[in-house]
């Protein structure tokens, strides 16, 4: 009768000591899978505000009507059927049809353009113009576990 209390014992240690490691198995993800994405979203934010900055100077000459000066990209009506601007219309997050707005779509050619050739996507972010603010097509999460796509809400 003792031994069987001796092995039941024992077990029930071996449980607790089982998911112990388990939790802290899974604190270390935890930690691990936040850090990343925390990095993915500096990284994310670095590449929109790079983006901005050459759109900005951009904008500042087509205002101006310095010569040869035009805007880069895409219009995005041109490329209003598209799913990822459909979500983005669906979502309210850009309204295509604004007339206070002036969005073009850039792609790896656009952005090679514009000096930035270290940042490739592999569908295109969207600037505004008129506002200055520049849209990343596939969002991304913050800490709280929001979906972020302009760079004026990342800020």
């Amino acid at each position: 009768m003792k031994t069987r209390k001796g092995l039941l014992a024992a077990y029930i240690k071996i449980i607790i000591l089982i998911l112990i490691i388990a939790a802290a198995i899974y604190g270390i993800y935890k930690v691990a899978s936040n850090s990343y994405n925390k990095e993915e979203f500096e990284t994310v934010k670095t590449n929109l505000l790079l983006i901005q900055g050459q759109t900005e100077i951009i904008a500042q000459k087509v205002e101006i009507k310095e010569k040869d000066a035009k805007y880069i990209g895409t219009p995005i009506k041109e490329k209003a059927e598209d799913t990822k601007i459909q979500n983005l219309v669906n979502n309210n997050v850009i309204d295509i049809e604004s007339k206070d707005s002036n969005f073009y779509c850039l792609d790896n050619e656009n952005l090679k353009e514009l000096g930035l050739e270290e940042i490739q996507t592999e569908d295109y972010y969207i600037v505004d113009y008129k506002k200055n603010d520049v849209i990343y097509v596939d969002g991304i999460q913050d800490e709280s576990g929001k979906v972020l796509y302009k760079l004026s809400e990342m800020e």
